[in-house]
């Protein structure tokens, strides 16, 4: 029946109320558990709705190589499984979505029925309001969470559901170290050796990490493991550590591999092109990466080569983010309910898995999450698997709240770095000040 032809009476009764949402996620969850493939299809009466629950899940997942197909995989099955809730596809690009959720949380509203976010933005849209509880999500999906989510709470109540933990490593291609006669590198040193030993212009680089100013983001969001190379932190509480000498340290690694191993000017896209035809060696980068080189039409060969190097570097730490997925505070509840019923599909055991399985994860969030089968097959996360965790807000201390300003305040320094107009040492100095000026304006709020 179209709308137009639905009477009156059914209009008026096409609402459903949070506790008939949460009998049917209940339900949703029960039936799943027994089921190795495919959920029964929700059964909502007919004087429910008439037409299907429209979602928009906010993201920038959609442009991700890999990790896309396998949301729209995960999607697809469930909109299998069902009739009656549809997920639409919303959202940016990495390096525009972040500045386009927080214009859309200052404006008061948040576009999407659902959204994904990085650990940072999300302890800010949380803080803001921007989230509800989902702890009646994770009880009909019948799983415990890990300890690493509490960090994704409010007043005790999970606010968001890690869907992607990533950890910085070193990414690298074996059968070019093999070609070349190197190892992996053993300390900080014989990494610089080897990254020029791999390097042979313009066809062939030793290493790749995002540079140019028009990434903003993904420059910012790496070369915060730079510092931590040196077993170094961006900020401590409310205080910037920017001339710090770890952070000092790390930049002149930096500023020596662009200078002696990178292709420099080549944006993320063209990189991660060169990566897959073996023409970038290694890369300094999250272990989602991976995912994008698997179906890999320039060098077939290139997954089954790929490793990633124990950690050689002082404290042997890499970032790990976690990045959960929310439900809008500031939807139509008909639609938080909904949204809470297809997280409860997606969450339950057999459908994580397959998530985590599809997007080539390797730290799962929820207990059983991994399958030791499907571990057994990732030859490269060994060294990932070796560096030890270090989370955003011990790395950012309270900047972890205003990333994005720090990075602003970062990067156009680091930029004059790589060009060669300013000593390391004199841009942080006035980084630090501008930082310091920025802590003064935020925190004093």
């Amino acid at each position: 029946m179209s709308k137009q032809e639905t009477p009156k009476k059914s209009v008026e009764k096409s609402s459903i109320s949070r506790r008939d949402f949460l009998k049917i996620g209940s339900a949703v969850a029960a039936a799943g558990a027994t089921s190795s493939i495919a959920l029964p299809k929700i059964g909502f009466p007919n004087f429910i709705r008439q037409q299907k629950m429209e979602l928009d899940l906010l993201t920038w997942f959609w442009t991700e190589p890999g990790r896309g197909d396998a949301w729209r995989a995960m999607i697809q099955k469930f909109h299998e499984s069902q009739n009656d809730i549809h997920i639409n596809e919303s959202g940016y690009g990495e390096n525009d979505y972040f500045q386009q959720i927080l214009i859309q949380a200052r404006s008061g509203r948040i576009d999407g029925d659902l959204f994904t976010q990085t650990p940072d933005g999300f302890l800010r849209l949380m803080r803001a309001g921007h989230t509800i509880s989902l702890e009646d999500v994770v009880k009909n999906a019948g799983v415990t969470l890990s300890k690493a989510q509490d960090m994704l709470r409010k007043d005790g109540e999970v606010n968001g559901l890690d869907i992607v933990t990533v950890r910085f490593g070193l990414v690298y291609n074996k059968a070019m170290f093999d070609a070349a006669g190197v190892g992996e590198p053993t300390d900080i040193d014989s990494w610089v050796e080897i990254a020029s030993t791999l390097t042979n212009r313009p066809d062939q680089f030793g290493i790749y990490s995002p540079h140019l100013a028009s990434e903003p983001f993904t420059v910012w969001f790496i070369l915060q493991q730079w510092a931590v190379l040196f077993d170094g932190i961006w900020a401590e509480g409310q205080t910037p550590l920017l001339n710090s000498e770890p952070v000092i340290n790390g930049l002149k690694l930096f500023k020596t591999m662009y200078d002696n191993a990178m292709p420099q000017g080549t944006d993320v896209g063209t990189a991660n092109q060169m990566m897959a035809s073996s023409r970038i060696a290694q890369n300094m980068v999250v272990s989602a990466a991976v995912n994008q080189w698997k179906t890999n039409t320039e060098d077939p060969e290139l997954y089954n080569n790929l490793r990633s190097a124990q950690p050689f570097w002082p404290g042997g730490k890499g970032i790990t983010r976690i990045h959960p997925i929310c439900v809008n505070a500031n939807t139509e509840p008909e639609k938080q309910e909904a949204a809470k019923v297809f997280l409860s599909w997606l969450y339950q055991q057999e459908n994580y898995q397959e998530l985590l399985e599809r997007c080539l994860d390797v730290i799962p969030a929820i207990e059983g999450g991994i399958r030791p089968e499907y571990r057994e097959t990732l030859t490269w996360a060994d060294g990932y698997d070796a560096t030890e965790a270090i989370t955003v807000p011990e790395v950012l201390g309270d900047f972890v709240l205003f990333n994005d300003e720090l990075g602003q305040v970062v990067v156009p320094h680091f930029e004059e770095i790589l060009a060669g107009a300013v000593s390391v040492e004199d841009a942080m100095a006035q980084a630090q000040a501008e930082a310091e000026q920025l802590a003064e304006r935020v925190f004093s709020a």
